[in-house]
């Protein structure tokens, strides 16, 4: 019992408290800062791609389709193996892991906001713009909670594929959840169904939660 316990502590925090925190904690940690960047980054990238400005929205087009186009894998070795070229010195591996899973949420949450922005009927600016308000304004108070009520199952589904896309990170050396059951069924070959099981079902109990929270908060926005 007491192995057990010590296999799934290792699984969960990976070294902790004996050495750098792993394991799960590493790819709900990934998920949710990277997520919450990205939904930042995304709402600009939107609002520049869907300007009427070809300086503002050339650009912003050509970083969303260029990265959305390449793996997510891809990113994360530029940012890991390309970036230190140019900067001279390599990027420590969590913040490599950051930037590069932070671009992929940024250009997918962007194409999210676009999508909504544009189902918003011109009216609604109009409108908006009619009482006074300037054009921040009627993006914060009238337009984006729309958006944000039409787009909710959108951005659940993205974090639930985000969250499973951080286990990637384990291609450069971070010891994340899928790195850690590998590691522990190589020093323990008994465990080796056993760890890619428990692998599973934590990946499910998670995304479940997520997806079963985020229809609660949907039913209760649309109330």
């Amino acid at each position: 019992m007491a192995d057990f316990s010590n296999f799934m502590r290792l699984l969960l925090v990976g070294q902790y408290p004996n050495g750098p925190v792993g394991g799960l904690a590493i790819n709900i940690f990934l998920a949710v800062i990277t997520m919450a960047s990205g939904f930042v980054l995304g709402l600009l990238l939107a609002l520049c791609r869907t300007s009427k400005i070809f300086i503002v929205s050339g650009p912003a087009t050509i970083l969303i389709e260029v990265v959305r186009a390449v793996p997510l894998v891809l990113v994360v070795f530029w940012l890991y193996f390309v970036v230190p070229l140019f900067a001279g010195r390599p990027l420590p591996i969590l913040l490599s892991a950051y930037l590069s899973l932070t671009a992929y949420s940024a250009v997918n949450q962007a194409e999210i906001f676009r999508g909504g922005l544009m189902s918003i009927p011109v009216g609604q600016w109009h409108a908006a713009s009619a009482t006074g308000l300037s054009y921040f304004q009627c993006l914060l108070y009238v337009i984006l909670p729309q958006v944000l009520k039409v787009m909710m199952p959108s951005f659940a589904g993205f974090l639930i594929s985000l969250f499973k896309d951080t286990s990637v990170v384990y291609i450069i050396g971070m010891i994340d959840l899928t790195r850690m059951s590998r590691m522990l069924s190589q020093r323990m070959p008994d465990m080796f169904i056993l760890s890619h099981m428990l692998v599973a079902a934590l990946f499910f109990i998670i995304c479940f939660a997520v997806s079963s929270l985020f229809k609660k908060w949907e039913a209760r926005l649309s109330r």
